[in-house]
């Protein structure tokens, strides 16, 4: 069920067309639109209607329809839209999800925080010992060669 209510904070209190009032959704309901009928998508916290946008996007609507329902920040910002379509999102905005299902950080884990002690270390360690080991035998090999 959507709910209306004051932006505080976050966005400046705005919505991307001005108003001060704003639709929140929580997921549950934005999942329930996930048809080509119905086609909701989530980036960065808010819920965009591209219903109407299905036939016009540049990499078809198969493409959205993948995402429909659910939060696809993640798969928007790979892509790498340019600044047109960002802007070209506005029209589409209906509101925000809700606070109370957004996720800290955005839905990414914290490398910080979510890091085990074995696959950090691997993370920076392995390519060091790597280096380090190419060089030592690249200098063994070049020694022998002039020997």
């Amino acid at each position: 069920m959507a709910t209306t209510g004051t932006s505080g904070g976050g966005g400046g209190g705005k919505s991307p067309d001005g108003e001060a009032s704003v639709t929140y959704y929580r997921m549950e309901e934005v999942a329930k639109h996930n048809t080509s009928k119905e086609t909701w998508l989530v980036i960065h916290g808010r819920v965009y209607d591209v219903t109407g946008f299905l036939d016009e996007h540049p990499a078809g609507e198969e493409l959205l329809l993948e995402q429909a329902g659910t939060d696809a920040t993640e798969s928007f910002e790979d892509i790498g839209h340019s600044p047109d379509a960002r802007e070209m999102l506005k029209q589409y905005y209906i509101g925000d999800v809700h606070p109370n299902d957004l996720k800290p950080n955005g839905g990414k884990k914290d490398p910080l925080k979510d890091c085990r002690y074995k696959s950090c270390w691997a993370y920076w360690i392995l390519p060091v010992i790597s280096a380090v080991l190419i060089g030592v035998l690249y200098r063994y090999y070049k020694v022998e060669g002039k020997s």
